[in-house]
């Protein structure tokens, strides 16, 4: 085959030519193996960028700069020990440092003030009040969000599974906490949609988020439980 300047080669249909910038090649097999190599090395460079911790980082740098938020809740807990799956809904208002109101449409209300957690019960007309030393022993996945702007200081990450947009797992350094895994799904900007929680006994909570706002100013006043009259208090 010829390789002069301006002969177009009857294998590929692809002009040949000598120019000052180097030897235009004209050969389809190696500008596909070429394209091929482009398109690999590409896919390779968006998998290194999607690491665990990446994906980390984007949720501490997200909620470091959240100061109150509140929003919609969707609860789904599995009982192994009855093959059972509960479910519920309400409303979440949590604002630092450490204060947080859940509140089910079922009557039951979780309110943390900070320094305590107070679990009330409409239908059995009893309020249990609990210390605690850190959020992770209060066993409300919820909670989790209180202290999500600093999560490699407690937890071992991993990703779930393959793909850029894979959740991640999160494992707690302290031996023996109540949870085994806490599995994290988020949206591009870091925000938490999906958390759920695995513990040592085959039980899971899966929390979903919606209508979130942050830092619209949320009342101080929503932390501050009142225990209604006629219920027993029973301090933990």
């Amino acid at each position: 085959m010829r390789s002069e300047r301006g002969v177009r080669s009857a294998k590929c249909g692809v002009k040949a030519s000598n120019t000052s910038f180097g030897l235009r090649i004209a050969d389809c097999g190696i500008k596909s193996t070429a394209f091929t190599l482009l398109l690999v090395l590409t896919a390779v460079s968006v998998s290194i960028a999607e690491t665990a911790d990446d994906i980390v980082a984007s949720i501490e740098k997200h909620y470091q700069a959240v100061n109150d938020l509140s929003g919609k809740v969707s609860q789904k807990n599995y009982l192994k020990s009855v093959n059972k799956t509960q479910k519920f809904e309400g409303t979440l208002s949590i604002k630092k440092p450490g204060k947080l109101r859940l509140e089910y449409t079922n009557g039951q209300i979780i309110v943390i003030d900070g320094k305590a957690g107070w679990f009330y019960s409409k239908k059995n007309e009893q309020a249990i009040r609990k210390t605690f030393e850190d959020f992770e022993r209060v066993n409300v996945p919820v909670a989790f969000l209180l202290g999500a702007g600093n999560i490699r200081q407690d937890f071992t990450v991993s990703l779930a599974g393959p793909g850029p947009k894979s959740p991640v797992d999160l494992v707690p350094k302290k031996p023996g906490a109540a949870m085994k895994k806490l599995r994290v799904d988020i949206d591009a900007e870091g925000r938490i949609n999906v958390l759920t929680v695995y513990d040592r006994n085959g039980n899971t909570s899966e929390v979903s988020f919606a209508d979130v706002r942050e830092n619209a100013g949320v009342e101080d006043a929503q932390f501050k439980f009142a225990v209604p009259k006629g219920t027993e208090v029973i301090e933990q």
